[in-house]
């Protein structure tokens, strides 16, 4: 599993790409205003960037539905095994993952049970490739990278970096909103750039749809587009709270939006109102 992954980023090549936008940029440090957001600020599913001035300007915050709760039990389901990576011992790996695997599929309705399995045994057969076949890469599960280098906020977690591969694991059916992950991936890349000072081309989509029960790796090239249109979004989403500048609703909001509800109810109130 893991060799057949890095095996596809190794085909693009390395350093091949030209690409002006690196961690070390100018460029992608310059900032034009105080606040400086998140990643997933900057990528959530919301398109005008509402669901940022609903929680950092009025203050309001989103209530956990059903479909929140299922999207992170399967993203831990993936990223748990990876965490023993430099924890156990090859003779204990299997009862580890054997006791971790009955506790977070609990946490999973049943009807996903059997596809939180396939989510998990995944994961799974990358650590055992680490574990058992010695592959002398470094893995990292949600590493702090300094973010302020980059224009974002103090902490960067990316999902996973293996090597100096980013790894973004996304639960959803959305186009639009795997599009903006692959922007995040982008982020992830020049964090890494930063923090290594040397160029990270390529990055992997781990994409888990509940709906259809499918799950693909997407390989992103970091590109100089996709690298320009991260930062135009990370400059929008400082522009809105830095001047408390409402946004308005999404024309179509996702159903993934947690903030959804709130939004509409909340309407194109005036800050100072509020």
């Amino acid at each position: 599993m893991l060799g057949r992954v890095l095996d596809r980023v190794r085909v693009f090549g390395v350093g091949d790409l030209p690409v002006e936008l690196r961690g070390w940029s100018r460029e992608v440090g310059e900032v034009d205003f105080e606040y400086l957001p998140t990643v997933s600020e900057a990528f959530s599913p919301c398109p005008t960037h509402r669901d940022v001035y609903v929680r950092r300007v009025l203050g309001l915050q989103p209530r956990v539905n059903e479909s929140l709760s299922i999207g992170r039990a399967l993203h831990e389901l993936f990223l748990a095994p990876l965490r023993l990576v430099n924890r156990v011992s090859a003779g204990d790996v299997i009862e580890e993952l054997s006791s971790l695997k009955t506790q977070l599929l609990s946490d999973l309705p049943r009807d996903l049970v059997g596809f939180g399995k396939v989510v998990f045994e995944a994961s799974s057969r990358i650590l055992m490739d680490l574990v058992y076949d010695g592959y002398p890469i470094p893995v990292a599960v949600e590493p702090s990278l300094e973010g302020t280098v980059i224009g974002f906020s103090d902490v960067i977690r990316p999902d996973l970096v293996i090597g100096s591969v980013p790894v973004e694991v996304v639960v959803s059916d959305n186009p639009d909103y795997l599009a903006r992950k692959e922007l995040a991936l982008a982020v992830y890349g020049m964090a890494v750039e930063a923090h290594l000072s040397n160029p990270v081309n390529y990055g992997v989509l781990v994409v888990i749809n509940p709906r259809v029960q499918t799950m693909q790796f997407r390989h992103v090239v970091l590109s100089d587009s996709l690298r320009r249109e991260a930062i135009k979004e990370r400059n929008e989403v400082a522009r809105i709270v830095s001047r408390r500048d409402d946004p308005g609703p999404a024309p179509k909001c996702p159903d993934s939006c947690p903030l959804k509800d709130v939004c509409r109810g909340v309407g194109n109130v005036e800050v100072n109102s509020v």
